[in-house]
């Protein structure tokens, strides 16, 4: 198995409101949107989407109205929509057999429309509560004709990918347990960590239930291997990027 790790782009966003819940309001932080494409002997799975092409010309599409407008600014062009970032690694979009969100806010399934032949893979719970979200646009992922997989708990999705609970973030939230050969276990955490100060206990989250999330950061944590956290810049430039790949 490959893993190559795709750029969907940039948020610039309040790091006190969005990610540190209080800590540091008002400065501007880029934080890299991500995702990871799988290349497995059963097909292609590609985990989380990116941002919806909307936010190219219209970087306020998604919170404008909302008590973020303003706070959540995204950057993107059209390489960073996630079929291009498919193809760069040598792939068609149509190859993509399974898409595994690990929520549903705008910066991870913003893209779902591209793979109209895949089957998306989420947790029931959560997505029930991302339908009553206001924060969660359903352009996004109330998609017609998308075929869902609504999972009930954690799994083995296919062999050396298992999908482990992680809510906190969100209700429901999971991330991605990768067993590679050569590279060794990679955790794709989703937004059950975001960033480095994020790990240790008590740090101030922006969350929907801190406790939960306390609770999956040490999940996460007891785990053997490498983990990738979904917002933290400095960890982002330091990793291999597609074309390049981890397997």
């Amino acid at each position: 198995m490959r893993m190559f790790l795709l750029c969907y782009g940039v948020t610039f966003v309040d790091k006190g409101v969005a990610l540190t819940s209080g800590r540091d309001i008002g400065k501007i932080v880029p934080t890299p949107i991500w995702g990871a494409l799988l290349e497995t002997d059963h097909g292609l799975v590609l985990v989380d989407t990116g941002m919806n092409p909307i936010h190219i010309h219209d970087p306020d599409a998604t919170f404008r109205g909302t008590d973020l407008y303003g706070k959540i600014k995204p950057v993107l062009s059209e390489a960073d929509l996630a079929p291009n970032r498919v193809k760069s690694c040598g792939f068609s979009p149509d190859d993509v057999k399974m898409v595994i969100n690990t929520h549903l806010h705008f910066d991870h399934c913003g893209g779902n429309m591209f793979f109209p032949n895949a089957e998306f893979v989420v947790q029931r719970e959560h997505y029930d509560w991302a339908m009553r979200e206001n924060n969660c646009p359903k352009r996004d992922f109330d998609l017609p004709g998308i075929k869902w997989r609504f999972a009930e708990g954690e799994f083995e999705l296919l062999p050396d990918i298992d999908m482990i609970l992680t809510p906190g973030h969100v209700p429901g939230h999971q991330s991605v347990v990768v067993h590679l050969k050569k590279s060794g276990t990679a955790i794709i955490t989703g937004d059950a960590l975001s960033l480095i100060e994020n790990m240790e206990e008590g740090a101030q989250v922006a969350a929907f239930d801190q406790r939960e999330f306390y609770k999956s950061v040490k999940r996460i944590k007891s785990l053997d291997g490498t983990i990738f956290l979904s917002h933290e810049k400095s960890l982002w430039d330091s990793w291999k990027h597609a074309p390049d790949f981890y397997e």
